[in-house]
């Protein structure tokens, strides 16, 4: 993904409010727009996300976000705790790595 901004991209108010629901639950670190598809009128048709945040259960933290987030575009995250963000982003074989390099930080 380019390192455009977030207003840049198409849709984005629907992104935004997502981003904007994460944050109000769980006070993340930093949040990261990694993936999104567009149909061929360049309209987002899914995003993903990736969170970090200080999440005691992540189980419980992605099914309160699911619970608690609507969208009318669909949207998957990925939760990390600060300590498995700093040790795998720091790994070029993890897939943390790859969306630090690659997503665009939309929070933080």
């Amino acid at each position: 993904m380019d390192k455009t901004t977030l207003s840049e991209l198409p849709d984005f108010a629907a992104v935004r409010a997502v981003v904007e629901g994460v944050a109000s639950l769980f006070s993340p670190q930093v949040i990261y727009l990694y993936n999104h598809k567009l149909n061929n009128r360049g309209e987002f048709t899914s995003f993903k996300l990736c969170v970090v945040g200080g999440f005691v259960d992540k189980i419980e933290a992605e099914r309160a976000l699911y619970w608690e987030i609507d969208s009318e575009i669909p949207f998957d995250v990925v939760l990390y705790t600060p300590l498995e963000w700093k040790e795998l982003s720091d790994s070029p074989a993890a897939f943390a790595s790859h969306i630090k390099e690659t997503g665009m930080m939309v929070y933080g």
